[in-house]
């Protein structure tokens, strides 16, 4: 069974207490989406979030592969910020290495970082294992 592994990528951040600038570290993944036959035509960095209960993408990527992303079913959905985020359900394609699966994606103008969650992404593989205290992760399928 084909085995992806990816190391953990340092993102700067700002603790909440000291307002110092520091480096966490984040299980980010190089991705395609497309539409049809047409793919995006560069890799998307998306965080793997098992916190996140489906795919999310800002828009701009929609747009990139043709999907008028606003004839999909309007959703609100509600984030870490617990502040309202409009986005629209559309089908897609996500492709990771060699493995290319059709799901669903939800756009939105406001999503700032492309999210991979656990209904459209999560549930197309054997499993994802997360290793923290060695900053990598594994998707087995």
């Amino acid at each position: 069974m084909p085995l992806i592994k990816y190391n953990f990528l340092p993102d700067i951040f700002i603790h909440p207490n000291t307002r110092k600038l520091g480096t966490i570290y984040r299980p980010y993944v190089l991705v395609k989406i497309g539409d049809g036959n047409k793919w995006s035509g560069n890799f998307i960095k998306a965080l793997i979030d098992s916190g996140a209960d489906h795919n999310v993408f800002p828009s701009s990527f929609a747009a990139e592969v043709g999907i008028d992303y606003t004839k999909g079913e309007y959703k609100q959905i509600i984030g870490v910020s617990d502040l309202p985020i409009d986005s629209y359900v559309n089908f897609a394609k996500i492709k990771i290495e060699n493995k290319e699966i059709e799901t669903v994606i939800q756009f939105g103008e406001k999503i700032q970082m492309p999210l991979l969650g656990r209904e459209g992404f999560f549930n197309y593989f054997d499993y994802i294992k997360f290793n923290a205290k060695k900053r990598f992760l594994e998707i087995k399928y």
